[in-house]
């Protein structure tokens, strides 16, 4: 089970490679929506593990969100992210760039921001 620090570098990891992808193709717009997705993942799985949590996959993760109140607050942002990701990986359709400046980038900052907050 990794703890708050690894959860944090991957995070970080998951951002800074999404920013080097060339949103100008469709495809690599679906990836950074995916990367943001997980780096917002590991954000709130920093701060479940801080309380000795650890989410197993995506269904205890919803679980877990719905459990705690510091999560609560970003959970539509979240399931945003989680749904664009989704579309993009299984259906490919991919977000616009304005998809990514408008819902992507601002419900990942949502996200760190709050987590951020209790780490």
């Amino acid at each position: 089970m990794p703890i708050k620090n690894t959860h944090l570098t991957v995070a970080h990891d998951n951002e800074r490679l999404a920013g080097q992808l060339n949103l100008d193709i469709a495809p690599a717009r679906g990836w950074a929506s995916t990367m943001y997705f997980y780096a917002a993942l590991h954000y709130v799985e920093a701060l479940l593990s801080v309380s000795g949590v650890h989410s197993a996959d995506h269904r205890t993760r919803d679980g877990n969100l719905c459990r705690h109140n510091e999560t609560m607050k970003i959970y539509d942002e979240f399931c945003e992210l989680k749904n664009i990701s989704t579309n993009a990986r299984y259906y490919g359709r991919y977000p616009s760039k304005t998809d990514i400046s408008v819902e992507v980038m601002p419900s990942l900052q949502s996200v760190k921001a709050e987590m951020e907050k209790y780490l």
